[in-house]
C-alpha cells in the first residue's frame, strides 16, 4: 500500500510541477453521505487532456459532524455527457482519520452538473458512489468552483 501511495504522490508532484494559475480549479462543497455530513475542499490541476474529457488529480479533505477527518487522493477522468454534465471515474487512495497505516484503495464513479449557465455563478451539483477499501462510500454535494 505504501508503494501505491508513493507512486500517487510522485505523480501528483509532477502534475503540480506543470501547474499554472489558469488550470487550477479549487472548489468547496457541502457534502452528505455514508460517512456523515461535512465539507469537502478540493482542487484540480490538469495533468493532460485526452481527445475527449480530462484527467485530473484531486486531493479531498473532509471533516464530518462525527468529528472525523478524512482524506482521499485520486486521479479522475471526467467525460462530457451533455451540456454542463460530466461523468467519470476515479482511482486512488483513501486515508480515514489521516492514519496513514490505515490507507486503502478508493474507486469511485462520479457525476457533476455545472449550474453556471443557469444561475450565472459557478455552482455545481455532484454525486459520488464508490468503494473505499471494503466500505461503500456515497455522497451528494453542492459546491462552488472558484
Amino acid at each position: 500500500m505504501r508503494r501505491i501511495l508513493g507512486v500517487l504522490v510522485v505523480a501528483f508532484g509532477l502534475g503540480l510541477a506543470q501547474f499554472s494559475v489558469e488550470n487550477l480549479k479549487p472548489s468547496l462543497a457541502a457534502v452528505g453521505g455514508t460517512q456523515g455530513f461535512g465539507l469537502e475542499a478540493s482542487w484540480h490541476c490538469q495533468l493532460f487532456q485526452p481527445p475527449v474529457g480530462e484527467v485530473r488529480p484531486a486531493l479531498d479533505i473532509a471533516y464530518n459532524v462525527n468529528g472525523n477527518w478524512n482524506g482521499a487522493f485520486l486521479f479522475r477522468y471526467l467525460y462530457p455527457l451533455a451540456e454542463g454534465l460530466k461523468g467519470g471515474v476515479g482511482l486512488g487512495v483513501v486515508i480515514p482519520g489521516f492514519q496513514f497505516g490505515n490507507t486503502s484503495l478508493y474507486f469511485r464513479a462520479d457525476a457533476e452538473y455545472d449550474l453556471k449557465a443557469a444561475l450565472g455563478v459557478p455552482f455545481f451539483l455532484g454525486g459520488d458512489l464508490g468503494l473505499a477499501g471494503n466500505k461503500l462510500a456515497a455522497q451528494l454535494k453542492v459546491g462552488y468552483r472558484f
